[in-house]
């Protein structure tokens, strides 16, 4: 009997456990009042490239050629030689311009700006004969001779605006910065350790650095 009772139990408890257990609707989330809640769609195999318009674009040859030649007020001579190489296309094996920042176009476009910038900075001094009189491209607001003071901040600014299109009009502003350093560094004497002030020579030769620097910046070879 106690055998009995016992399996009836188990048999009882079965039945129950194999039942259906009624559960109660939940109803739906309802937006706060004046808002929609959109849940975001999150598609990790999308597409990763930017609309065209939204590229950083290479400056073709000529583009670079052109803007360095009304930049430092000389144009390179060796362009025509190398223009191939920093992308033009010749239309006969290649018809397309390539845009494509590559170690080839750098370095042609770094060969291209030292040699204006010298020519600029050369002319500013009259080192070069034959040169039209006229106003100074590089050297406009201060000459070789000053090493520091609001002259060199001013021509900075100039040379900022002329290179990149940027008005610049805080001396501290940050974009100042790298070609102040440039500008305002003095080596130190080994045995008497004190700074040296830069002669007329080693300015101009700062001057052409930073004329450098800018010509090969991305804010002038690229848009």
């Amino acid at each position: 009997m106690k055998h009995f009772i016992t399996l009836m139990s188990l048999s009882l408890a079965m039945t129950a456990c194999q039942g259906e257990i009624d559960v109660p609707e939940m109803e739906p989330p309802v937006d706060p009042p004046g808002v929609t809640l959109t849940p975001p769609v999150l598609d990790p195999s999308g597409q990763a490239d930017f609309p065209t318009a939204r590229r950083v674009r290479r400056l073709t040859a000529e583009q670079f050629h052109r803007s360095l030649t009304v930049a430092t007020g000389h144009s390179w001579d060796k362009f025509d030689r190398f223009a191939g190489s920093m992308g033009r296309p010749d239309l006969a094996e290649v018809t397309e311009e390539s845009r494509d920042l590559s170690v080839t176009f750098d370095k042609l476009a770094g060969d291209a700006a030292r040699d204006t910038c010298a020519l600029a900075v050369a002319a500013d001094r009259g080192v070069i004969s034959g040169e039209a009189t006229g106003e100074r491209v590089i050297l406009n607001h201060v000459d070789e001779t000053v090493t520091s003071g609001p002259a060199v901040l001013e021509n900075l600014k100039y040379l900022v605006l002329r290179f990149h299109g940027v008005a610049v009009t805080s001396d501290d502003d940050p974009r100042l910065a790298p070609w102040t350093a440039v500008l305002a560094h003095r080596s130190v004497d080994e045995e008497t350790g004190m700074e040296i002030e830069p002669d007329a020579d080693a300015m101009a030769l700062r001057w052409r650095a930073v004329c450098v620097g800018l010509a090969t910046h991305p804010d002038f070879v690229t848009y």
